[in-house]
């Protein structure tokens, strides 16, 4: 069950009775952006898998009083865990695009990492806690209930411990198409190459380690946006 009204999510509150949050950006939110007054419904969510349906009962400057009405299953996020595996970018707002969108579709976990032709972005902290508000921020958009972490590697590729692994690649030879695969595993990593593509050596690393390398069709799609066309129809499979 999805109920489509204003989200908020805080990881570190337990729900299920009447609450009093004092968080100056919820406050300023509720009461400042959004405008709410005594009585308007909202959701918050935790990440334990439901959602919580409050009323909003008092508004004032540094604190809201919320009425606990009822919690239900979340049933929007698929069982199927899917990880992204991104070779860095080139630029920052398409990391922002990614994790935006993505969230969108159902990713559970971001990874990116700097492989052959991979651009040299820095990321700090700020841009760390820009990139988590931005999935945060997703999550409560879409319906969604697991706010995915996100993670840097700066010593190359990773081997995923489980789950299935799946490489994209523009080259049709020896590539499944994607309308070929069957889905067994409930988790599925998805690697991506940067806009340069993938090298001759990654390719090889990667079928060396049983990865299944897939094409998606005949045309080049970009990397910001390939993943999230194959993590929709794996999600749907």
């Amino acid at each position: 069950m999805c109920v489509y009204m204003q989200r908020f999510f805080f990881p570190e509150l337990s729900f299920g009775t009447d609450i009093v949050i004092c968080d100056d950006a919820f406050v300023h939110q509720i009461s400042r952006v959004l405008r709410f007054t005594a009585g308007a419904s909202i959701v918050l969510f935790n990440g334990d898998g439901k959602d919580y349906l409050y009323t909003i009962d008092s508004i004032h400057k540094k604190e809201i009083g919320l009425s606990y009405g009822m919690d239900y299953i979340n049933t929007c996020d698929s069982e199927k865990i899917i990880r992204l595996y991104q070779s860095m970018p080139n630029k920052y707002d398409k990391i922002e695009y990614i994790l935006q969108k993505w969230v969108e579709v159902g990713i559970r976990e971001f990874v990116f990492f700097r492989s052959e032709r991979s651009q040299k972005l820095m990321i700090n902290d700020h841009k760390m806690e820009r990139f988590r508000e931005i999935v945060r921020e997703a999550t409560e958009q879409c319906g969604g209930c697991h706010v995915a972490p996100v993670s840097f590697r700066e010593e190359g590729i990773h081997i995923p411990k489980e789950g299935t692994n799946y490489i994209l690649h523009t080259e049709t030879l020896e590539s499944q198409k994607m309308r070929d695969i069957s889905i067994w595993s409930e988790a599925i990593n998805i690697f991506i190459g940067p806009e340069g593509g993938w090298s001759a050596w990654e390719v090889s690393y990667f079928q060396k380690q049983a990865f299944q390398k897939i094409c998606l069709w005949d045309r080049i799609l970009r990397t910001e946006t390939a993943g999230s066309v194959v993590a929709f129809f794996l999600i749907h499979q």
